[in-house]
């Protein structure tokens, strides 16, 4: 009986460490996609200044 139950917190624990694993990959991925989408927000939002201020001019 000892055997089956330190055999099952074995696996359970296991299971656990993979789980955690995951979900630090996942977080870190999810950090650089966030990172990438302000990159992408800052840069249209320069480009739309730009694009406002120089139709401004023309006018």
């Amino acid at each position: 009986m000892s055997n089956e139950i330190i055999k099952y917190v074995l696996e359970q624990s296991g299971g656990l460490l993979i789980a955690v694993i995951l979900i630090l990959r996942m977080e870190a991925k999810l950090d650089g996609l966030t990172g990438e989408i302000t990159r992408l927000t800052d840069t249209l939002t320069s480009h739309l200044i730009l694009l406002s201020q120089h139709s401004k001019s023309e006018k």
